[in-house]
C-alpha cells in the first residue's frame, strides 16, 4: 500500500523591524497583519495548518483548511497571517483568540508566499516569481473566501506606509523581489510599524546612572492591573520635575502587580497617576514606547 508523504514544516521568514521603509524599484510593499503566523500544508487532498513555532493547529483551522482544499486542487505550502476582521475589514488582534475557538468560519487567511507546488521546492526561486505563481494558485479577491492573496503595492514604500498609517493599520511589510526564501531573521523582508497611543497608569520608575529614566506602566482591565511594559519619557522639562515629584510622592512598598525579572532597581509607586504613551501598533508589551503627556490626579 502506497503511503502519501507529507511535506515538511519549514521554518519562517522573518522580517526585521525598521523605522522606515526601503525606497527604490528592488522592493515591494504590502500590508502587514495583525494576526497569527501560520504555514498551510496542501497534500494528496489533504490539509494541515502549523504554527510560526511549528505546532499543529488544523482543528482549530478546519474552516479555512476546508476553503483552501476546495480552491486550490493541487499540493502546495503556503505561508501568510491567520487573521480575523473587525466591521471595517481591518485585522484584529484582539479578537483572534476569541475567534479560533469559538467562531471558526470568521477566520481569514492571507498568503504571502509560496514555498513548494506539487512536491517542488520553490524557496530557492525569487519572491517576486514566487508571488506571481502564488497568485496565479489562488487568483483575484473573493469577499466571501477565507483564502485570500496578499496584494502587493509597486510604488513608493513611504507613500504606501503612510496610507497604510491613516487608515489604522499596524504597518507593512517590504520584500526584496529578487530575494530567496531564507528561514530565520532576514534584511530581505523588513517591517515598519505604526505608533498608536494609549493611557496607562504608572506602577514603578527606574533611573540609572548613565541610562535614560523609565516609567513601569500597566493597563486595568475588568479591575485586574496588567504591567505592559517600560516608556522613556519625552516631555518638556518642567513637565518631567513635576512628574518625578509626584512620583516621589506615590511611593509605595510593593508593585501594584507582577512585572518578571529584572525589577532589581525599580521603584515601586501607587497606580495614582496616568500617562499618555505612544508605542509600535499591535505588540502585546510596549515596544519603542514613550510618554508624551502626564495626566496628573486632581
Amino acid at each position: 500500500m502506497k503511503t502519501r508523504r507529507r511535506s515538511a514544516f519549514i521554518l519562517p521568514c522573518i522580517p526585521t523591524l525598521v523605522d522606515k521603509p526601503p525606497e527604490g524599484d528592488r522592493w515591494t510593499h504590502e500590508i502587514k497583519y495583525d494576526g497569527y503566523r501560520t504555514q498551510i500544508h496542501l497534500a494528496g487532498g489533504h490539509a494541515r495548518a502549523f504554527t510560526r513555532n511549528g505546532h499543529d493547529w488544523s482543528m482549530k483551522y478546519a474552516a479555512v483548511l476546508a476553503a483552501s482544499r476546495e480552491l486550490i486542487t493541487r499540493d502546495a505550502i503556503l505561508d501568510g497571517e491567520m487573521v480575523v476582521q473587525d466591521e471595517s475589514g481591518r485585522s484584529s488582534f484582539k479578537k483572534l483568540a476569541s475567534a479560533i475557538r469559538w467562531e471558526g468560519s470568521s477566520l481569514v487567511y492571507y498568503a504571502f508566499d509560496l514555498l513548494g507546488l506539487d512536491g517542488n521546492d520553490l524557496t530557492k526561486q525569487r519572491c517576486e516569481d514566487r508571488r506571481l505563481r502564488l497568485h496565479e494558485l489562488i487568483g483575484d479577491p473573493r469577499p466571501t473566501c477565507a483564502l485570500q492573496f496578499s496584494q502587493a503595492f509597486e510604488g513608493s514604500g513611504a507613500d504606501f506606509f503612510a496610507a497604510v498609517e491613516k487608515m489604522d493599520l499596524e504597518g507593512i511589510v517590504s520584500k526584496r523581489r529578487a530575494s530567496i526564501y531564507r528561514s530565520g531573521p532576514s534584511l530581505d523582508w523588513v517591517k515598519t510599524k505604526t505608533y498608536i497611543t494609549g493611557e496607562f497608569a504608572v506602577i514603578g520608575y527606574e533611573r540609572k546612572r548613565g541610562a535614560a529614566p523609565s516609567l513601569l506602566l500597566a493597563e486595568e482591565t475588568d479591575a485586574v492591573m496588567r504591567y505592559v511594559g517600560r516608556a522613556i519619557p519625552a516631555i518638556p522639562q518642567n513637565q518631567r520635575d513635576e512628574l518625578w515629584q509626584a512620583l516621589e510622592f506615590l511611593h509605595a512598598d510593593r508593585l501594584a502587580t507582577p512585572i518578571g525579572g529584572g525589577n532589581k532597581g525599580v521603584v515601586p509607586v501607587q497606580p495614582l497617576l496616568k500617562v499618555m504613551a505612544k508605542h509600535l501598533r499591535g505588540e502585546e508589551k510596549l515596544r519603542h514606547a514613550t510618554v508624551i503627556e502626564v495626566l496628573m490626579p486632581r
